[in-house]
């Protein structure tokens, strides 16, 4: 028989709809114009490949920490209470892809599909990243990973569920690939509030 909690993270990718269509929506060109802006001013600040790739990865992780917090609190309205990162805590880590399936969903509107690699690791892809519109790589920036803020928010995500990741992607369409793909590595389970010390990022 289905526990309340299974039967609550089974319908994550739902709930993530639903809260979609509630929400206010922010046109799709001008979010992927301003990303660029801001890219545009890393690279001209920062200069190194790595450096810009660690600040989109900083900011992506503090994003992801509040995000995960407004998901859980509004899933929580829509499921009478029963909250989805209590749900979490007594399944297994690649449950958590259905969690960061629906938050895609709530916060860039995007479709996302996940496939499981083992007990600890599991990719999610994208077959459209709002982040990209308009983008192409220059030649002397063909190492960047463009869309590296989403692996940070992938990250923040899942350190508020105590989950300690690698995120990294391993396909993209600015280089040639059909789809967009994160990979994700659990490294370790983090005790009960260490992710509370980032709130403040």
């Amino acid at each position: 028989m289905a526990t309340k909690a299974s039967s609550t993270m089974a319908s994550a990718s739902s709930v993530g709809n639903v809260l979609w269509h509630k929400q206010s929506k922010v046109n799709a060109e001008l979010f992927a114009l301003t990303y660029g802006a801001m890219v545009g001013e890393l690279m001209r600040d920062l200069e190194k490949t790595d450096k810009i790739q660690e600040e989109l990865d900083r900011m992506g992780h503090s994003i992801g920490i509040r995000c995960i917090e407004e998901f859980l609190a509004k899933s929580a309205a829509e499921h009478q209470g029963v909250s989805v990162g209590a749900a979490l805590k007594s399944q297994m880590f690649t449950d958590t892809s259905e969690l960061l399936k629906a938050s895609l969903k709530m916060f860039l509107g995007v479709t996302a599909e996940s496939t499981i690699k083992s007990d600890t690791s599991y990719t999610i892809t994208l077959v459209d990243n709002p982040l990209t519109i308009f983008v192409e790589l220059p030649e002397d920036r063909s190492e960047l990973e463009y869309s590296q803020l989403l692996c940070g928010m992938v990250r923040g995500m899942l350190e508020m569920l105590q989950y300690d990741v690698t995120c990294k992607m391993t396909q993209s369409q600015l280089k040639g690939s059909e789809v967009n793909e994160m990979l994700i590595d659990l490294k370790q389970v983090l005790q009960e509030g260490a992710g509370e010390d980032y709130h403040d990022e």
